[in-house]
């Protein structure tokens, strides 16, 4: 079981970047709208979410990302910010850039990641461990293949700093995520059906949901026993890694 600590969760708005909002992170922002409601129905202050992208809408994007063909050629993170923020009254924001060493020493209460390189992570995990980056209390990276998925939330730490209670990010328990020395596809999809041999239908709905649900089951109950989820559509499998156990403190014999 791990818990939060007792003054994560108030009436102020949480401070939320989410790391790319293609596939899983346009569905990911959506869903942190509900989020947001549930945490203010509960008397918690809600999201302030930051979305960083510097893609644009193409025409392969309609199909599995929360876009249409009005918005081609338009900033990802815009359109989808401006949306939310129209259609819901909020005063989310949009940066159309990557996120680069000047937001990620910001003071996030958390950093979503929702990248789809090995290179981006390796990059995400230096701002997270080192030295004058450590910024960010929690961490979720999320990632998925054809038909599986991941969804892993870690905390962020000074390398010379040791947390009692610490929880692995991606990038410890999975550095393949991050090895930059592994081929990988970067080439990019011309079209639907060629983005959809790539990642299944529902996979990204599937990742951005279990995300969603683990972060509301930590802000409603103050604790997780589980803080990482991998699942496989094409087997209907789904497992979870606990939390790692708070250590017991122990008495000093007296003298």
């Amino acid at each position: 079981m791990w818990s939060l600590a007792r003054d994560f969760l108030g009436h102020h708005a949480l401070q939320v970047a989410v790391v790319g909002v293609g596939g899983t992170g346009s569905e990911l922002v959506s869903n942190l709208i509900h989020l947001h409601l549930g945490l203010q129905a509960l008397g918690f202050g809600g999201l302030d979410v930051t979305a960083f992208d510097p893609d644009t809408v193409s025409p392969a994007n309609i199909v599995r990302q929360r876009y249409t063909r009005s918005d081609l050629g338009r900033n990802k993170a815009e359109v989808l910010i401006h949306r939310i923020n129209l259609g819901c009254s909020l005063a989310w924001s949009a940066v159309p850039k990557r996120f680069t060493a000047t937001p990620a020493k910001q003071n996030w209460d958390l950093v979503i990641s929702c990248v789809d390189s090995r290179a981006a992570r390796a990059q995400l995990h230096s701002f997270a461990f080192g030295r004058g980056f450590y910024r960010w209390k929690l961490w979720l990276d999320t990632g998925n293949s054809l038909t599986t998925g991941q969804v892993v939330l870690g905390t962020p730490r000074h390398p010379d700093q040791a947390l009692v209670h610490a929880l692995p990010c991606a990038t410890e328990l999975h550095p393949e995520l991050m090895d930059t020395t592994i081929a990988e596809d970067d080439a990019p999809s011309c079209s639907a059906i060629e983005a959809l041999r790539r990642q299944d239908l529902m996979v990204n709905k599937m990742v951005a949901t279990l995300a969603t649900d683990l972060l509301w089951r930590l802000f409603r109950d103050g604790q997780i026993e589980c803080h990482a989820r991998y699942f496989d559509l094409a087997t209907s499998s789904l497992a979870a890694l606990p939390a790692p156990t708070k250590p017991k403190r122990t008495r000093r014999a007296a003298t």
